[in-house]
């Protein structure tokens, strides 16, 4: 009898030990983020592909050829930084991120579908400059990409058990900021497209070199809290 209880104990433990590997695993975002930067990588490889070595025509020199390219050209180079910049900020998201939840995952994926469509966006704004219906679809596809990422934010760090460890009100706060400051941006590019489209394509290539401005001052405030100096 003793022997029996002993052997039903002993598989109630490896039952035990089973759910809570399977637990694990299901949480575990390192699937998440496999999927998250392979999704990257095709993006960066779809960008590139837009650019093509052109044909010369009768009577064309090679550098009027090349700057009919010129527009594809500007469009990869902007979204290619602009992806980058996605990229790290999709990183340092998850660097806090300790498990995930079925909620987490889908708005991961929600977050994956702007982000997809940027290589159209860069092709449309590349074969139309110009023209501000392609600069606005191009700025509806980087605001959604940015509220997207800030309920991602928003829904992680209103969950302390999902994280590392549980960051304070005021770098929430600044999270929050990075990730919903770009909307305005965007939103200038797309309000004054049908007026000064060479504007507004300047204002998305200038987002990035005021993201980077951001996060150095906010960097800088923090010396002192190394712990979380990264997250941005």
């Amino acid at each position: 009898m003793a022997d029996e209880q002993a052997a039903d104990l002993g598989r109630a433990r490896e039952g035990d030990e089973s759910a809570r590997v399977l637990l694990e695993r299901l949480h575990d975002p390192a699937r998440v983020l496999a999927l998250s930067d392979g999704v990257f990588a095709i993006i960066i490889t779809l960008l590139v592909l837009e650019i093509h070595v052109p044909e010369l025509t009768q009577g064309q020199s090679l550098n009027q050829a090349l700057g009919e390219i010129r527009p594809s050209f500007v469009a990869f180079v902007i979204s290619f930084i602009l992806a980058g910049m996605y990229w790290v900020i999709h990183r340092d998201l998850f660097a806090l991120i300790r498990r995930t939840d079925r909620g987490l995952v889908w708005l991961n994926l929600l977050h994956l579908l702007p982000l997809s469509l940027l290589p159209f966006g860069a092709a449309l704004v590349g074969s139309y400059e110009q023209e501000p219906v392609a600069l606005r679809i191009y700025g509806l596809i980087l605001i959604a990409i940015s509220l997207t990422r800030a309920v991602i934010w928003l829904y992680a760090t209103n969950r302390p058990h999902l994280l590392w460890q549980r960051l304070d009100d005021r770098q929430r706060r600044a999270g929050l900021v990075l990730n919903l400051a770009p909307v305005l941006v965007y939103l200038l590019a797309f309000l004054v497209a049908t007026t000064a489209p060479g504007l507004s394509l300047l204002i998305y290539a200038g987002l990035p070199v005021l993201y980077f401005l951001s996060i150095t001052l906010l960097r800088s405030g923090r010396r002192r809290n190394q712990e979380y100096a990264d997250f941005t």
